[in-house]
Order: C-alpha cells, then sequence, then structure tokens
C-alpha cells in the first residue's frame, strides 16, 4: 500500500464548530475504545524520573490531554495550529506551528495521530524540536497495513459521524510503515541527540515511538 497524500477533511478548514467537535469527540472516544490513552498514561507512568507536565502537540480541542492530566493528576498543556476555543476542553492550548514556533516547555510530551499529517522531512524536524522543550517524547500513531483499514471500515465507521469515518481512513492510508517510522526516527536521532523504542501493537491498530533525548542534545 503507498502512502497517501489525500489531505483530511478537517485539515482542510472551513468545518463549522459543531461538526468539528462531533469528529474531535468521535476520535477521542476511538482513542479510548483502543486503548490509545490507556497506552499514552501507561509509558508515562513507567518514567523513571519525575512527570510534574505534559505536552499534548497536535491536541485538536484537548480532549485527550484532559483526560491524561486527570488520570495522572499531572498539569497539561496543548499546542495546536488551528485551535477551536468555543469547544476546547478546559485545559490550556497554545496556539502554535509547532514545526516553527516555540513549544511550552514539559517534561513529557506525546503525540497522538499526528505524525502521518508529515511528511518525512517535517517529522524528522518535529523529532528534533520537541528535544528542545522536553526530555522525551511519545508518538502515537496509525499504521499503513490493509488490516487495520479493513477492521476500521467493518468495525469503527458505523459508529462514527461522516467525517470521522472518513478522515479515519484517509489517515491510515497517510501513515508509516513501522519500517518507515523507525528509519525516519533513526535519521532525526544521529549523532547522539536521543535513543528510541518503537512498539506495534497486534493486528497493527497502533505503532508508538518512545523518543528519549540525550541530555547534551537539549
Amino acid at each position: 500500500m503507498l502512502r497517501a497524500k489525500q489531505q483530511e477533511i478537517l485539515d482542510q478548514g472551513g468545518v463549522p464548530d459543531d461538526l468539528v467537535d462531533r469528529t474531535y469527540r468521535d476520535i477521542a472516544g476511538i482513542h479510548h475504545w483502543l486503548g490509545d490513552i490507556r497506552a499514552i498514561v501507561r509509558a508515562i507512568a513507567r518514567d523513571p524520573l519525575p512527570v510534574r507536565r505534559i505536552l499534548d502537540i497536535g491536541c485538536g480541542t484537548g480532549l485527550v490531554a484532559q483526560e491524561v492530566g486527570r488520570r495522572l493528576r499531572v498539569e497539561v498543556v496543548g499546542a495546536e495550529l488551528n485551535p477551536h476555543p468555543a469547544i476546547a476542553a478546559p485545559v490550556l492550548i497554545v496556539q502554535a506551528d509547532v514545526l516553527n514556533a516555540p513549544l511550552p516547555s514539559a517534561d513529557v510530551a506525546f503525540a497522538m495521530y499526528l505524525c502521518h499529517h508529515f511528511s518525512e522531512t517535517e517529522f524528522t524536524e518535529l523529532i528534533r524540536r520537541v528535544g528542545r522543550f522536553c526530555r522525551r517524547f511519545i508518538v502515537l500513531d496509525l499504521v499503513r497495513h490493509p488490516l487495520p483499514l479493513a477492521l476500521f471500515q467493518l468495525f469503527v465507521t458505523p459508529f462514527l459521524s461522516p467525517i470521522a469515518a472518513e478522515d479515519g481512513q484517509r489517515s491510515i492510508r497517510r501513515s508509516f510503515t513501522p519500517p518507515e517510522i523507525g528509519r525516519v526516527t533513526a535519521e532525526a536521532l544521529a549523532g547522539g541527540v536521543g535513543s528510541f523504542q518503537l512498539s506495534v501493537a497486534p493486528f497493527y491498530i497502533r505503532q508508538v515511538v518512545d523518543v528519549t533525548y540525550s541530555r547534551a542534545a537539549q
């Protein structure tokens, strides 16, 4: 399956706030149902150092950030290029182009369903930039593979709003394969910038890249 370049509907702009709200709530429901939020919480909870502040990169309306902060009982802040204040969760969300603007500092950053929006070059830059503001970066994303696409079409899309259903399929087709995301991450961390671990869930429902930055690189 070749990597698709078709832009997702939410990224095109002009979607009314009520549809944006429903779509992001659907997406948050998917994260909960598939165990994505639990995977992020468990990964952060295993951190050997104290975690006092968490940064959600590409946080959307902040629903996932709010849930992660609630479960871990820590401060959370989101960074989002196109925030929707009228429908946002009650968390601090900073409007920022994560590839160019300074990011809020935090102990740990995470990005959920974000990296497939980027080219390999952009994703490389994101990994390097996050290391200037955080000591650890957890990337959770979809896997480009026929199996999760078929499972999503059969068992998930019937319960979603039309935008969420369509964007979910586009997201899978735009995602990296595990070898691709591993190669890009290794290139981004070359020269002692940091180290990483890559894990892939059963049925390819998600992949997680867990980056730890070296102190000398920050």
